[in-house]
């Protein structure tokens, strides 16, 4: 089963950050209590199936450091710790997809979106466009020919 392992990777991060900052407050009671929510089930599906993994200890200090910054490297290994547990364990990689589809459907109602700092990766195929909001370059074409009039 193929999985959104980087999104999949991008919510637990969230989670635990959220977690570390839930003592500062929260946004709004409702829409935080759907997402919330979401997050904890997914953070549980995710952690229930890596168990002691030492990633999610690394993950747990980060976030809760200083900043709430978690590294690349971190973020790369929860990605590929997902992306593992779900290739041996079908139901897993299901579950996961279904609460990122869950996660898409409460913050699309919320007028919300998680925000990830670092390096990002998209790719559209069939003459798609995929980005998000972007502060800073912005690079548009495809690979081997001129971009396109951006207009």
């Amino acid at each position: 089963m193929v999985i959104e392992a980087g999104l999949v990777a991008g919510y637990v991060i969230a989670w635990a950050v959220r977690k570390a900052r839930r003592a500062a407050g929260r946004l709004d009671a409702e829409t935080d209590a759907v997402i919330d929510s979401s997050l904890d089930r997914l953070h549980a599906v995710v952690v229930d199936k890596l168990g002691g993994h030492p990633v999610l200890e690394d993950l747990a200090d980060e976030a809760s450091a200083d900043e709430g910054q978690v590294s690349e490297l971190t973020r790369q290994q929860v990605e590929l710790a997902i992306t593992a547990g779900a290739r041996r364990d079908d139901a897993f990689g299901q579950a996961v997809t279904d609460l990122v589809a869950q996660l898409r459907v409460a913050e699309q109602a919320a007028g919300v979106s998680v925000v990830f700092h670092g390096d990002a990766y998209t790719q559209a195929t069939g003459n798609g466009i995929a980005f998000g909001q972007v502060a800073g370059d912005v690079t548009v074409g495809r690979e081997g020919r001129e971009p396109p009039d951006p207009r």
